[in-house]
């Protein structure tokens, strides 16, 4: 089987009083980072995975978290790793 990369982003909307925490705990999620958006409460996050199993599973976790209102998938990508090299 060859070796992937899949490259999504996300909004995630967030109760406004939790934002900071939330933005933590995207934080802590492996191949997760947020971009921006923590002034209005609406994340920019990406998310590089190895599967796209993790990319749905990392998507729950997020919409799980105390605080989020909803994580919507905006754009995903895969290629073969041998193709980014």
């Amino acid at each position: 089987m060859t070796a992937e990369c899949h490259i999504s982003s996300l909004v995630v909307h967030s109760h406004p009083d939790r934002v900071q925490s939330i933005i933590e705990s995207i934080g802590s999620i492996e191949g997760a980072e947020v971009h921006g958006g923590a002034d209005t409460g609406k994340l920019i996050v990406t998310l590089e995975t190895e599967t796209e199993s993790q990319v749905v599973e990392r998507i729950n976790t997020i919409q799980l978290l105390q605080g989020v209102l909803a994580a919507t998938l905006v754009f995903h990508h895969f290629e073969s790793v041998q193709e980014r090299e």
